[in-house]
């Protein structure tokens, strides 16, 4: 026994069993036409298991156990965790898997199984089931929802006193005990694990799949139950959202429309303005600040994250990137980047590969910044690529300017100092440094390092010539 967390949630401490989570990954998912395992396709920008692992983590188990096909062990690092204990075995059925599972389970006397193909379980379900199964007498509590459909889905058949007694396969059943609104088995349960592991060393493959089947427990379960004594086997109605489960493309795409409204909803219940949501797409782990406006068309991926009114859009690309407050971003692409506050961007700007953008930095159209830092205050007008470069503060970027900072074998490094002007349709070839103050006239190549102070120009670039006596240019 352990000290854990009230699976209420509510952060009373209780003693209770030791937990282990148990997701099911084993299957083919041959539906899913696809190299890539059925439990590793992304919903909303993550792992469709990995949405399954997080409502698994609500109950605070003691331990986490993947049971994953030899398809998954090539991927796993698109997990990036390192808290599962992760089993390859072939698929033989959900009994085989969650036997194996508990040999691995160490020290487990309540075990959560879950599927790794339903992305819309939540965290309140799985409380609920770790609940149910926690109560007196309880062997094995199973997740069950009523359908008006049940399609292939196991029924869940009652007794004459509504006790759960077996779940009758499809293949098995009755057509007219599916004609109506029916409960069917979601294959989730949570089960008692020295019970489980006696019956699962005995359990006998199905005749016809040939596999060990799971849900022939709850007829075992029941076998020897006493009417006057707790039954033995509890039921957990789920949502019609939980048992949406994933078995092709089309089923993926509902399922994430689903989770993409969930995540809409609770970033506008936290003050954020949406305009036209079903637009807009914002996969998981982004943040956005209070009173930050999202434009339609916008796309907001994984690791985004947004500060406080800001404007974001319309037809705005933000991906692993980091805004700060009060930044417009108009039909730009920002990638792997950062931006100071009060600075804006595009329209029709590009943003990548560590470009750091400072306070109140203004990017203009068609410009490109890669892995370079913009400081305060530089303004970058329109039409300019700058590439693994240091812009000082204060800065004026001309029109047409390119940092030519790749030689055919490695990228050079620009420097522009503070208060430099860099006329437009200037060239600079990397390696090379303009100091502070320094400036370029238009079409200017640069190939040498500008001293502070200097203006250059030509082709290439040189300094201007002095003016002499006599020679102001006005008429005498």
């Amino acid at each position: 026994m352990t000290i854990t967390d009230s699976p209420t949630g509510n952060g009373v401490e209780t003693i209770g069993p030791k937990t282990a989570v148990i997701v099911l990954a084993a299957g083919t998912g041959t539906r899913m036409k696809s190299d890539l395992a059925k439990p590793l396709h992304a919903v909303a920008g993550l792992p469709m298991v990995e949405h399954v692992l997080r409502a698994g983590e609500a109950i605070k188990p003691d331990s986490i156990v993947l049971l994953a096909s030899p398809q998954v062990e090539s991927h796993i690092g698109l997990l990036d965790r390192d808290d599962l204990t992760v089993v390859y075995a072939p698929p033989r059925g959900t009994g085989d898997a969650v036997r194996v599972a508990l040999e691995v389970a160490s020290g487990a006397e309540l075990a959560i199984v879950l599927y790794g193909d339903h992305p819309l379980l939540d965290e309140e379900t799985v409380k609920r089931l770790k609940i149910a199964g926690l109560q007196p007498g309880i062997k094995a509590a199973v997740l069950t929802c009523l359908v008006a459909d049940a399609a292939s889905y196991g029924r869940i058949d009652r007794d004459g006193h509504q006790r759960p007694t077996r779940i009758v396969e499809f293949k098995n059943d009755d057509p007219a005990a599916r004609t109506s609104e029916t409960e069917i088995n979601l294959g989730m349960m949570a089960l008692d694990v020295a019970w489980a592991r006696e019956e699962l060393s005995s359990l006998e493959p199905d005749l016809e799949s040939k596999e060990w089947l799971l849900t022939d427990l709850i007829e075992r379960a029941v076998a020897d139950a006493n009417p006057d004594e707790p039954w033995p086997v509890a039921t957990v109605q789920g949502s019609r959202e939980v048992a949406m489960g994933v078995n092709d493309r089309s089923q993926l795409s509902d399922a994430e429309s689903v989770v993409l409204d969930r995540i809409r909803r609770a970033h506008m219940r936290e003050g954020v303005t949406i305009q036209m949501p079903e637009t807009v797409l914002i996969e998981s782990d982004v943040t956005i600040g209070k009173d930050t406006i999202i434009l339609p068309g916008t796309i907001l991926r994984r690791g985004a994250s947004i500060g406080e009114r800001c404007e974001i859009g319309p037809n705005a690309l933000i991906e692993r990137s980091r805004i700060g407050d009060q930044v417009r971003v108009t039909m730009s692409v920002v990638r792997d980047s950062t931006i100071a506050s009060n600075s804006d961007v595009g329209p029709f700007a590009h943003l990548r590969g560590g470009a750091s953008i400072g306070p109140n930095v203004h990017i203009g159209n068609f410009a490109e910044i890669k892995n370079s830092t913009i400081e305060r205050s530089v303004k970058i007008g329109h039409v300019s690529y700058l590439g693994d470069a240091h812009i000082g503060e204060g800065t004026n970027i001309g029109a047409g300017t390119i940092t030519a900072n790749y030689n055919g074998t490695h990228k050079q490094f620009t420097e522009i100092g503070s208060g430099a002007f860099i006329g437009s349709d200037t060239m600079l070839v990397a390696p090379v440094t303009v100091g502070d103050g320094a400036v370029t006239g238009a079409g200017s190549v640069v190939t040498r390092d500008v001293p502070p102070g200097v203006t250059v120009m030509g082709v290439p670039a040189r300094p201007r010539p002095a003016v002499e006596a006599g020679e102001s240019g006005k008429e005498e």
